[in-house]
């Protein structure tokens, strides 16, 4: 029972996402929280912190991506929980064209707060993106 209830909530989340609402998705993370995304796109680094993170959520939410939860794992007490899940993400680029992508999330949790996210997905599709978003804006 315990895992679907924590199950919906990130599939509640995920909608947010997709909605785009920063400020929903930021209540989640604690203060001394850290975002890993791998790779060498503008999008890749470990950002540490609310700031650092919302900055992050703010750029990448205004690509208005589509995030799908395909399949989900939590394991631990509340106040050591981790959740797994694997995702697909799309989005369409500016003058035209579609993103696609998937891959897996982990995130540790302590008392319902973030306190880590790391993204596991195809970096080269990623590295892709950022050459396709900085030609629509050229």
């Amino acid at each position: 029972m315990y895992s679907w209830i924590v199950g919906r909530v990130v599939r509640v989340l995920v909608g947010r996402v997709n909605a785009g609402d920063v400020p929903t998705i930021m209540r989640l993370f604690g203060d001394d929280a850290v975002l890993v995304f791998p790779g060498t796109s503008s999008f890749a680094g470990v950002h540490r912190g609310r700031s650092q993170i919302e900055s992050w959520f703010n750029r990448f939410l205004a690509l208005r991506p589509n995030l799908v939860v395909h399949e989900l794992a939590v394991a631990g007490p509340p106040w050591n929980m981790r959740i797994l899940f694997r995702f697909s993400d799309s989005l369409e680029m500016p003058g035209g064209g579609r993103y696609e992508n998937e891959g897996m999330e982990y995130l540790r949790i302590r008392w319902g707060k973030a306190r880590e996210q790391r993204l596991y997905l195809d970096t080269e599709k990623v590295a892709e993106l950022d050459a396709r978003l900085v030609a629509a804006a050229e």
